[in-house]
C-alpha cells in the first residue's frame, strides 16, 4: 500500500474534525435550547464519541508509518461556540458535520484500491449524512417556531 502516509493523515484529519464536532456540541448543549434540539444533539454526541474512537482505532492500525503523537498533538484550534446563538450554534455543527463528510469522500478515494475494508467508513458516512440532514430539518423547523411567537 504506497499511500499509507496520506490514508494515515487523512484519519488523523477526520479524527481532529470529530474532536472539534465534540466541542462545539458540548458548546451549544449549554445553551437554553428546545428538548427536541437537545435530545437531537445528544445523540450527535454519542455518535461522535463512537466514530472518533472508531477512528482512532483506524489510525492505530495504520499509524506503523506515523508517529505516535500525530493523532493527540494540538491542531490550530476551532473555537467552540461561545455565544448564546442557538441558530449559529447549529449552523457550526452542521458545517462541520459537511467538513467531515468531505473528509471522509476523499479518505474513500484513498482506500478505493487497497487491503483496507472500507464498509466502516461507509456506515459513517451514511449515518454522518443522516444527522447533517436531522439537525437541518430541526433548525428550520425550530427557527419557524420562533418566528411564529
Amino acid at each position: 500500500m504506497e499511500n499509507v502516509k496520506e490514508i494515515v493523515q487523512q484519519v488523523v484529519k477526520i479524527w481532529r474534525l470529530f474532536k472539534t464536532q465534540q466541542l462545539a456540541l458540548t458548546a451549544a448543549m449549554r445553551q437554553d435550547i428546545s428538548y427536541d434540539m437537545r435530545n437531537l444533539l445528544s445523540r450527535d454526541y454519542m455518535i461522535c464519541l463512537v466514530i472518533k474512537k472508531e477512528m482512532a482505532n483506524l489510525y492505530d492500525s495504520l499509524k506503523c508509518c506515523m508517529r505516535d503523537a500525530c493523532i493527540t498533538r494540538n491542531q490550530q484550534a476551532h473555537s467552540p461556540i461561545v455565544n448564546d446563538d442557538v441558530s449559529m450554534a447549529v449552523k457550526q455543527i452542521v458545517n462541520v458535520h459537511q467538513q467531515i463528510i468531505r473528509e471522509y469522500r476523499i479518505l474513500l478515494d484513498l482506500i478505493r484500491d487497497t487491503s483496507i475494508n472500507a464498509a466502516m467508513l461507509h456506515q459513517h458516512l451514511d449515518q454522518l449524512e443522516k444527522m447533517t440532514e436531522d439537525l437541518s430539518a430541526q433548525s428550520e423547523s425550530s427557527q419557524f417556531e420562533v418566528a411564529l411567537d
